[in-house]
């Protein structure tokens, strides 16, 4: 038995299951019930990859001795590869286009039309979500660069209300405002925003 094909086939064999479960997961709103299934395969074709790089560079390290060539790490092709993959990192993690199709409908946020239209209403209450968990006392990561809308989407905010009662208190404020350019506009620290938030949601 070959160490490298088996690792190589495994790595090969994970990483079609974690695209076709995506798909599924995408198409059938599946997310819930398939994220421990995208979690083992992640898993499995990380260690199977990294194993197989490390068999790669040990025979790459083996020729150049041979040769007396030594392994250039910053590349043109390293620079790129981590431009590609801070891309999708922050793309997935900001919603931004092709990536937020790949979310299921209860974590989208809340258009400004249609946060605009709940505002203007008698009752703008809007339906929390069983399945959303309340905003945490900490900030969550990158929140400064996101909006009361896009908050919504992930937490249980009734934005309607939030920024009627921040016009109470004296701040200003819209549902596509980050909290950073809510904070500026204000002339407040973004955590003295966010501590505003906590306090009427």
């Amino acid at each position: 038995m070959s160490l490298k094909k088996t690792v190589t086939l495994t790595a090969l064999f994970s990483f079609a299951a974690l695209i076709i479960s995506a798909a599924i997961a995408s198409l059938f709103h599946l997310w819930a019930s398939l994220t421990v299934l995208h979690i083992s395969l992640s898993i499995l074709f990380g260690i199977c990859y990294c194993t197989q790089t490390a068999l790669e560079l040990k025979k790459e390290k083996s020729n150049n001795r041979l040769s007396g060539k030594k392994i250039e790490w910053l590349t043109v092709n390293s620079y790129t590869a981590i431009l590609l993959t801070g891309w999708v990192i922050l793309g997935s993690l900001l919603s931004w286009p092709p990536f937020s199709f790949f979310q299921s409908p209860e974590e989208k946020p809340l258009t400004e039309a249609q946060i605009q239209q709940l505002v203007d209403t008698e009752d703008p209450e809007i339906p929390a979500e069983e399945t959303k968990p309340a905003l945490p006392s900490k900030p969550p990561m990158f929140y400064s660069g996101r909006s009361l809308s896009r908050l919504s989407g992930a937490y249980d905010l009734d934005v309607p209300k939030i920024i009627q009662s921040l016009k109470e208190v004296g701040i200003e404020a819209t549902p596509e405002w980050t909290l950073k350019e809510i904070g500026k506009r204000n002339d407040m620290a973004t955590e003295s925003v966010y501590e505003s938030i906590l306090q009427v949601q």
